[in-house]
């Protein structure tokens, strides 16, 4: 019975081409752009995946400090994070690493210009990078300030083509380092994390040599659990009121928090970096999500209704013959789930050639763009309910008229 309802109901699709054009539209168009956007946002704004070290950490990233001839905001020093961050107990590990900065280097005469970051050691364990080839240098060439570097597979097709890059020397404005390890680039995906160059902090004389509470870098505090925010929150708390006493004479106010990546989201829209921002802005990015699928959702209503109108006819030929009610529901709840199914087919595959056009096109300086399953199975499942919601009543009222009163076209 099935099949021969699906069969029914590709030919009544392929019948009404009009119709079937603009349904199939409105549920593609909006399911693409559903699924390209939330993709875009996973990769802005979600610098850790489920499950992850990173998605454990609690993150350093500004200061502000204000005197009495004063007033600053910054990012961190390495300074600052050595002696109020990294001296925590409560965190499982404490990264510190600078934000990018431009260096260039010279290969077969040609300029190439790369982005440098400079880490310690616990960056590679709380990042987990998978190592194309190499690995990441250890906390011994940290302490002893080794001229080694870890670098991408961008980079090093760009510097050593299609030669191994491990043991060889990259050369730039920053110094001469030797290539230990090489890391995909895809992987890399979030800005506290994308550089194309890693190289030892402790090699940074800027870095080493200031004693300033501002400069250019970020830390990013590993938890054991995320139960163990709080206590952290609270123990970082009692090491800003230490700096506000060690700074008494030269400042009146050190202002520093750590938030997690969704505390960093709120305060790139709000400004605010609290708990309430986050779930207003995350509130705030479902209710458009849900304003969007609303629109082919009462496309498909308004579709339907004037489609079994006109189908009147057809529905009191069928009852004439002796078509039970159910037999003609059950009809148009399938020809609604192949529409939206072929929509969402379409719209996936729309989505696949998006975003490899985007991840092909230099457009994203980082990382790799993918759709979020989850998010486009919601917004199908969406669809799916409003399109078989806004089929079964129409159809039930007109499945429930006399045949000729059908034949005559009666409102429903």
């Amino acid at each position: 019975m099935l099949k021969n309802y699906i069969k029914i109901a590709l030919k009544v699709l392929l019948r009404r081409k009009f119709f079937t054009f603009v349904s199939l539209f409105g549920i593609s168009f909006t399911l693409l752009v559903l699924v390209v956007v939330v993709g875009m946002i996973d990769h802005l704004f979600s610098p850790a995946g489920p499950g992850t070290k990173l998605d454990r950490c609690l993150f350093a990233e500004r200061i502000e400090v204000k005197g009495e001839k004063m007033e600053v905001s910054s990012y961190l020093s390495y300074y600052f994070l050595d002696r109020y961050v990294r001296t925590m107990k409560r965190p499982e590990a404490v990264s510190i690493h600078s934000r990018t900065s431009p260096t260039v280097s010279y290969v077969r005469n040609q300029k190439l210009e790369f982005e440098l970051k400079y880490t310690d050691a616990a960056f590679w364990d709380i990042m987990e990078f998978s190592f194309i080839d190499g690995r990441p240098y250890d906390s011994a060439a940290v302490e002893n300030a080794d001229y080694v570097a870890v670098i991408d597979d961008r980079t090093k097709k760009q510097a050593f083509g299609n030669e191994t890059a491990v043991g060889k020397y990259i050369e730039t404005t920053d110094g001469n380092f030797r290539v230990v390890g090489v890391i995909p680039h895809e992987e890399i995906s979030t800005e506290f994390t994308n550089a194309d160059i890693y190289i030892p902090i402790t090699t940074s004389r800027s870095h080493m040599n200031e004693t300033r509470l501002f400069s250019s870098c970020r830390a990013a505090v590993l938890a054991t659990s995320k139960s163990d925010f709080p206590l952290i929150e609270s123990e970082f708390a009692g090491q800003i009121a230490q700096a506000h006493q060690d700074y008494a004479g030269e400042y009146d106010t050190i202002i520093c928090n750590l938030g997690t990546q969704y505390n960093l989201l709120a305060k790139y829209f709000t400004g605010s970096q609290s708990d309430s921002s986050s779930i207003l802005v995350l509130a705030g990015i479902i209710a458009l999500m849900i304003l969007f699928m609303l629109l082919p959702a009462i496309n498909l209503v308004n579709i339907n209704v004037s489609r079994i109108i006109e189908r009147s006819s057809e529905i009191g030929i069928r009852k004439a013959f002796g078509a039970s009610s159910l037999t003609l529901i059950c009809q148009f709840v399938v020809e609604n789930v192949v529409l939206t199914l072929m929509g969402g087919a379409i719209a996936y595959v729309l989505a696949l050639v998006a975003f490899s056009v985007l991840n092909g096109s230099g457009m994203i300086p980082y990382g790799h763009l993918a759709p979020n399953i989850r998010v486009f199975i919601y917004s199908l499942a969406l669809c799916l309910f409003f399109g078989i919601f806004s089929g079964v009543l129409p159809a039930y009222k007109m499945s429930r008229l006399h045949p000729v009163e059908a034949l005559r076209g009666s409102e429903i």
